[in-house]
């Protein structure tokens, strides 16, 4: 199976899922109308918004994975704890801080959608970086000699 800086193509494919599982989850199932109030968007503005654009969705998952693997492969991670400690340092020094340039120097983007914003990325990086590992494991195992 191909690997994609040292992680399991599979494994790659998986976490991406997943990450973007979280957010449909989220945003498009359980806090759909809170999200929507948050945000200021309308029922007719989501009908209205042009649809190319929700292609891009999973461009965001795809290049979060392929930047956590990266981590993982730069840091030497290979065990759970690993993962998530650079998983959570990613969310808290880059994904986080970048959220907070809209709430911090935006107008119209209230706490609430920040704390939302926030959790969606902790989880989907949490949940990438756990399923990175498991594949990185069920690969090296299956690689090793008897």
């Amino acid at each position: 199976m191909p690997r994609i800086f040292g992680h399991d193509l599979l494994a790659v494919i998986a976490a991406v899922i997943l990450a973007y599982a979280v957010g449909f989850i989220m945003y498009g199932v359980l806090f759909t109308e809170m999200w929507m109030e948050m945000a200021g968007i309308t029922q007719a503005d989501a009908e209205g918004a042009p649809a190319w654009k929700m292609y891009l969705g999973i461009v965001m998952p795809i290049l979060m994975v392929l930047g956590l693997a990266k981590l993982f492969k730069l840091t030497g991670k290979s065990d759970l704890m690993g993962h998530l400690t650079v998983g959570f340092v990613a969310w808290l020094g880059f994904a986080f801080p970048t959220l907070m340039y809209g709430w911090v120097y935006g107008i119209g983007y209230p706490l609430g959608l920040l704390v939302m914003d926030g959790a969606h990325l902790l989880i989907s990086i949490l949940v990438a970086s756990a399923v990175l590992l498991w594949r990185k494991e069920a690969s090296a195992a299956a690689a090793a000699p008897a």
